[in-house]
């Protein structure tokens, strides 16, 4: 949520209410198991720390390699835009992801390193660790 304010000098100051929009992305995880997602994993960021009051959120959303959807237009089932931050998901496969793992993708790291299960199977992130090569 963002909320201006005009302090003395004239300068108008934004401020992003962490703890309400990580409440509010818990309960869209929430929902996005409804919709038969695996796993939501937050990264960038509001994961790392690093957010400013103009952040968005980004999610790794993961579903069932027999998802009915291809890569492209599986974003539309994730999105919602009632959230107080920007919502940018990823949707990948179970197997999709592991591939990346496999091959060392960037995005795999961020979910290691950084990233925080907002809902889901905690077993996702230990099978994506093992499938690049290190300890669950």
């Amino acid at each position: 949520m963002r909320v201006g304010s005009l302090s003395s000098a004239g300068l108008r100051v934004f401020k992003l209410d962490y703890e309400l929009v990580i409440r509010k992305l818990r309960e869209y995880a929430e929902r996005a198991l409804e919709r038969g997602a695996l796993a939501v994993v937050l990264i960038g960021s509001l994961a790392r720390g690093d957010y400013t009051a103009f952040s968005d959120a980004d999610v790794i959303v993961v579903v069932r390699d027999d998802y009915p959807k291809k890569l492209p237009e599986r974003v539309e089932d994730f999105m919602d835009p009632t959230l107080p931050v920007d919502l940018e998901p990823r949707v990948y496969t179970l197997g999709e992801l592991l591939k990346l793992a496999r091959s060392g993708a960037r995005i795999v790291d961020e979910v290691l390193r950084y990233g925080v299960l907002l809902a889901g199977d905690r077993g996702i992130l230990e099978e994506l660790s093992r499938a690049k090569g290190g300890t669950a």
